[in-house]
């Protein structure tokens, strides 16, 4: 659980540039699998999200133990928002999503707009059910679109806040082009503001074979800033700018 209006890890002698050496970064991905799969038993055992706060936790431990570094911000833009939000973040790496059980935790209760494959899938299925989040078949964008307005809609309603990644997919940089508008309609739709949140995880790069196993980089910070909350007023398009124009700038300010 993270609390006040940031995380910065800790002062460390700064790290050498490039990826790690194969036997820490064989240690690295070691270490997440064994925590991934204690929290997925705990789930199944009926233990509830506790298991999946501690592990997210546990990922931030993990990510400094190897030399990395953490910086988490803006939280207070969360926090003074009574009920749930949309909260509109870039894609980078499979890390943001693995962080935001633990940054969400004791702030708002918490759902998240994935994939259908995420939610079906042996190994993150079980933890992702427990958020009962909206999954997409991403085949039919029209279906896509009813379905997160329906179930978004509702889950806001009910006092969540909905976390989606309007780029769809992980990408290395940030594009404005490719950051759809869905987060503004959302919030739009369900009366609610929408925070942007910028994110540069390029410490835990996506891999070839395997998207979620790639190079581990520790010279590269950790970065998720959260933005003020954007309230939505006429039909979106001024607010959409005000998103994309958030998220470029602070990635861009990101070292």
């Amino acid at each position: 659980m993270i609390e006040g209006n940031s995380y910065i890890s800790a002062a460390k002698p700064a790290s050498i540039g490039g990826k790690l050496p194969f036997l820490k970064k064989f240690f690295f991905y070691k270490e997440f699998i064994k925590k991934l799969f204690r929290t997925r038993r705990a789930v199944i055992r009926g233990e509830g999200m506790a298991p999946v706060i501690k592990g997210s936790c546990e990922v931030i431990e993990l990510c400094e133990s190897v030399g990395g570094r953490i910086e988490i911000t803006g939280l207070d833009n969360l926090r003074s928002v009574p009920g749930g939000v949309v909260v509109a973040a870039n894609h980078q790496s499979t890390l943001e999503t693995l962080l935001f059980p633990t940054i969400m935790d004791n702030l708002k209760p918490v759902t998240f707009v994935v994939k259908k494959s995420l939610v079906t899938g042996w190994a993150f299925g079980p933890i992702m059910r427990l958020f009962n989040p909206i999954a997409l078949d991403r085949k039919e964008p029209k279906v896509d679109l009813e379905k997160v307005m329906k179930e978004g809609t509702s889950a806001l309603q009910e006092g969540k806040s909905v976390v989606l990644f309007p780029q769809g997919t992980r990408c290395k940089g940030f594009d404005p082009a490719t950051f759809n508008s869905l987060a503004v309609k959302l919030a739009k739709r369900a009366g609610v503001p929408v925070v942007p949140c910028a994110v540069k995880t390029d410490f835990w790069e996506n891999g070839r074979l395997v998207s979620t196993i790639g190079d581990i980089y520790p010279d590269r910070t950790i970065h998720m800033a959260f933005g003020p909350a954007i309230t939505i007023d006429g039909a979106g398009k001024k607010e959409q700018r005000q998103l994309l124009e958030y998220i470029d700038e602070t990635y861009r300010g990101m070292a």
